[in-house]
């Protein structure tokens, strides 16, 4: 009798523990705020925090496939809770780092707009004051189509930024920067030369 009511208690131990299954809710709400976190441009402009928020997900995945590897009643997901619990507090702090980092990069990206445009202004006022002379049509003419091409780049600077893409409208403004000055310094150079024959 007492058999029996041992293997009745076993059993019923076995079943109970088989029911506890994964916290969907709590991996839910990490796999939400971790796409919330992306959607918001963590891996942009929040590359530290996204990277912990990914990790923190790596180990919820790893110890989710963990304990589907074990023998039904033997699973648990205590650790799991946590680590999904960990994942969403990460993936928030990642998106909340994001609209920190995409405030910053607006803010710079207009100053950069600004400066791209000045330069712009003063390569072109450069090309039209450069020494003109025998044997410098040639150079005139591709300084000039440089000037072209950095106008070009202007305009898909302000499109990249007019899209909330700071961070292309950054790289598009440094490129025309970098052009500008290079017009301007092989225009002195030219000036400079010239000057001392």
């Amino acid at each position: 009798m007492r058999i029996t009511q041992l293997s009745w208690l076993m059993a019923l131990s076995i079943a109970l523990a088989g029911c506890a299954g994964p916290p969907t809710a709590d991996i839910d709400a990490a796999r939400a705020a971790l796409d919330t976190a992306q959607k918001s441009g963590a891996p942009d402009y929040a590359p530290e925090a996204w990277n912990a928020a990914k990790d923190s997900s790596s180990k919820l995945d790893a110890e989710l496939a963990a304990q589907d590897q074990r023998w039904t009643p033997m699973r648990s997901y205590a650790q799991s809770r946590e680590l999904a619990q960990a994942t969403k507090a990460d993936a928030e702090r990642a998106a909340q780092a994001a609209a920190t980092g995409k405030d910053k990069a607006k803010s710079e990206a207009a100053t950069m707009l600004t400066q791209a445009r000045d330069a712009c202004t003063a390569a072109q006022k450069a090309v039209s004051e450069a020494p003109r002379g025998k044997g410098t049509e040639a150079d005139l003419a591709s300084l000039k189509s440089d000037a072209t091409g950095i106008e070009d780049t202007l305009k898909d600077m302000q499109a990249a930024y007019d899209s909330g893409d700071y961070l292309g409208a950054k790289s598009k403004a440094q490129a025309a920067i970098d052009a500008s000055h290079r017009i301007q310094t092989e225009i002195d150079q030219a000036k400079h030369r010239r000057g001392a024959a």
